[in-house]
Order: structure tokens, then sequence, then C-alpha cells
């Protein structure tokens, strides 16, 4: 059985490089500048298609589908240092507890009744850049972006699908699908005091994520599987800053 190895395995020294260069980066902010940190939570609203195809022997069937968000809020962690004059660069990591969608008939309404898939819990580590100027003496408004790399851990539908796939002789694996997401956002912080501020920020986040790409033979015949999620989603976060 010859096997087409699947693009997350390229993918997965990405993820140690992305964490790499964000330890880097702000290693070589000034030693003597106060870091924060940053815990919050953001509501998103998103639209996405699973681009997917199947081919078994000379049969294909298409299996794509468009969706919506069935959930709303995701936690978010971050870490900020002073990289030159109002600017800040650090990293930090995003996190929907179990990612799910609500799959959308040809009209782009939910299915009635609502069906929905469930692909399981969604990890994104980030690099993060932004730039702030005072407005007043406790008010900032800046521009930042952040690019990231994610995880997609199987559970749910998407964890059946494999177990299915396996049970056919199907050499795929139940390890994280991953992916790549962009972000760019416009934000305010309003200072309390010298060490807490709130922080809201309004952003898009464009996001790819690679599940199955693998054409082998099974049981000599030619199988081919090829699904990736792609997702527009548009944020709004709040959250708390603390210098340490």
């Amino acid at each position: 059985m010859t096997m087409k190895v699947p693009m997350s395995r390229y993918l997965s020294p990405l993820l140690a490089l992305c964490a790499l260069t964000g330890l880097t980066l702000t290693s070589a902010a000034p030693a003597l500048a106060q870091s924060s940190l940053v815990l919050g939570g953001t509501a998103y609203s998103e639209e996405g298609e699973l681009t997917g195809e199947q081919q078994i022997s000379v049969q294909e069937r298409d299996e794509s589908f468009a969706y919506e968000n069935a959930d709303f809020l995701s936690a978010r962690i971050l870490y900020l240092r002073p990289f030159k004059e109002h600017f800040r660069i650090g990293g930090g990591i995003d996190f929907i507890g179990n990612y799910r969608a609500n799959v959308l008939d040809e009209d782009g309404q939910p299915e009635d009744p609502i069906e929905v898939y469930e692909f399981g819990p969604l990890l994104e580590v980030m690099a993060h850049a932004e730039w702030n100027i005072g407005i007043t003496e406790r008010i900032d408004l800046g521009l930042g972006a952040q690019v990231g790399l994610v995880g997609l851990f199987p559970r749910g539908d998407l964890r059946a699908e494999i177990r299915e796939l396996q049970d056919q002789d199907v050499n795929t694996f139940m390890l994280p699908r991953l992916g790549w997401s962009a972000a760019p956002q416009v934000l305010a912080t309003y200072r309390f005091d010298e060490r807490l501020a709130l922080r809201a920020d309004v952003g898009v986040q464009w996001q790819s994520i690679w599940i199955f790409n693998t054409e082998q033979n099974v049981n000599d015949v030619a199988f081919r599987k090829k699904w990736t999620a792609g997702t527009m989603r548009t944020r709004v976060g709040l959250a708390l800053e603390v210098r340490l």
C-alpha cells in the first residue's frame, strides 16, 4: 500500500518555529521595559466552507458544505513587551473549547432541522504585534496584527469520520489537524492606573485548516480524500491587561 504523506506533517515544525520567533522577538525588547499580560475573551461570528472530495477507484463524491458558527466565545492570553516607541510585540494562545459549526443549505440558511458538525477543540498559537498612541492621559488607540498556527483536535463528527476511514483500512491518524490564521485589528486601551488597564479590540480573522490530504491504495483500490476548512471570522475582544 502506497501513501501520500499528509501536508499537516510538513507543517508540524512550523509550530515550534512560530513559538521560537515570538520568544526571539520578545527577548530583543528593552531589558528594562515593562511587559504585560493580557487575559480575556472574544465574541465571534464566522462564515466558512469545508471544501472536500473523496474518490474510490473511479467514483468521486463531493463532500463540501458551507457553515457558520454554532458557538460564539473563545478565550485568549497574550504576553507583550515594548519593542520600540509606540510598538509592542509578543505572542499568545487563543482557545475555542469545542469548535462546532451549523451546516448551511444551498441558500446559505441553516439546515432544517439544524445540523451541527462537531470538529473538536481548536487552539491557536500566535505571534502578535501592535502600534499604540496615547489620545488622552488614560486612553490609547492602536492597530494590531497577528499570525498563528492552528491545531484542531478531532472530536465528535470529525473523530467519527476518521474512525470510519480507519475501519475501511485507510491509513489516517487521530492527530491534530494543522492550519494557519491571520488577523488585523483595531484596539483601544483604558488605563485604570499604572498597572491595570481595560483593553478592547475589533478585527477580522482568516483561517485555513488542512483536515485530510491523502492519496493511497487500499486493498488494491485507488483512494483519495481531501478536506480543507476555510473561515472568515469577525471578532470583538475584551480583556484585562496587567503590567508585570
